[in-house]
């Protein structure tokens, strides 16, 4: 049956994304904005922090707090000039691009800003920002993925930052689907750089300071078994999310709890393999509702802020991953 338009098929939702992201485009593309992400940005976020940036001539580039060595190192490597957003008054800009995030509870400057865009691939939380448009895909494994769909054009050194994100977002593909490797192979063929060459900036070689961490994460491990699932958890001091990311590569899934003194609040890092049956978002989520923070994430990578003592926090972890196992 055809539509009164004449098409012969109502419009699929990545076409409608894509009209989202062109009128976003058409409105703001020469306002003077601010480009920004998550806490502790990963290459996910700097990378589409990036590759947003390129089309938007008169915006900069703001980091929150921190990145990740892996994301710190390829901002060196490709000379990206990010400043700090605290240093930023939002007086002075006509708004904000939120990328690879949309919950206050990882950008806690939200309330500040004006937020014209968000793009993200993650679950809608209780901890929601509002803006303007809002383009989600949360199937979608990396924001990268999403960008490289709906960029109008893309430069060789843009591809070649999007295909290190996606690599490293998926974890070599582990939280892929088929449609990754179509993108994937898109952004490889623009750049003109290899697979390998990608897979070195997406998971370079630590320095000591991570390694140290690592193995700290590991000696300081407790292990317990629920559902036939083995399930680690870690205190440590830094590095939670690289820490539950190491640790996952032999443990079924994995609790790193952070405690933050400056704001009295544990986060959390939490990875699950992929034969785990339940949904680390969801145990994030009601972490969070009991202890009164916020959380999120995927079904296998997920976070969590709660105003609790890692120790209790991590219990509790475990007490809601049991039940619902």
């Amino acid at each position: 049956m055809n539509h009164p338009n004449g098409d012969s098929s109502a419009e699929n939702p990545l076409g409608k994304k894509r009209r989202e992201f062109l009128a976003f485009l058409e409105k703001y593309r020469n306002s003077k904005l601010v480009v920004s992400s998550h806490a502790n940005m990963d290459l996910d976020a700097l990378c589409t922090v990036y590759a947003m940036k390129s089309l938007l001539p008169n915006a900069v580039m703001a980091l929150p707090d921190k990145m990740e060595a892996p994301a710190e190192a390829f901002a060196e490597k490709m000379g990206m000039e990010l400043v700090k957003l605290e240093e930023l008054d939002p007086a002075e800009y006509e708004g904000l691009v939120l990328l690879d995030c949309s919950t206050s509870v990882l950008f806690e400057e939200g309330k500040k800003w004006d937020i014209k865009l968000i793009v993200d691939h993650h679950h809608k939380s209780e901890n929601n920002i509002d803006a303007e448009i809002t383009i989600r895909d949360d199937a979608a494994p990396s924001a990268a993925e999403m960008l490289g769909e709906l960029l109008p054009e893309i430069s060789p050194e843009v591809a070649y930052a999007l295909g290190v994100a996606i690599i490293s977002d998926t974890a070599r593909f582990k939280n892929g689907r088929g449609h990754t490797f179509e993108v994937l192979a898109k952004m490889i063929s623009i750049s003109g750089k290899g697979y390998r060459r990608m897979l070195d900036d997406a998971e370079p070689e630590m320095g000591a300071e991570y390694k140290i961490a690592v193995l700290e994460g590991f000696r300081k491990v407790k292990i317990s078994v629920h559902g036939g699932y083995v399930v680690a958890t870690t205190v440590v001091p830094s590095h939670e999310s690289l820490i539950s990311s190491s640790i996952s590569e032999f443990a079924d899934v994995v609790f790193a709890a952070k405690w933050k003194n400056e704001i009295n609040e544990t986060r959390i890092s939490s990875r699950a393999r992929k034969q785990v049956p339940v949904r680390l978002n969801e145990v994030m989520k009601e972490l969070a509702e009991e202890f009164g923070g916020g959380g999120g994430g995927h079904a296998k990578a997920a976070g969590c802020s709660a105003k609790a003592r890692p120790a209790e926090t991590l219990d509790k972890c475990i007490e809601i991953f049991s039940r619902k196992v």
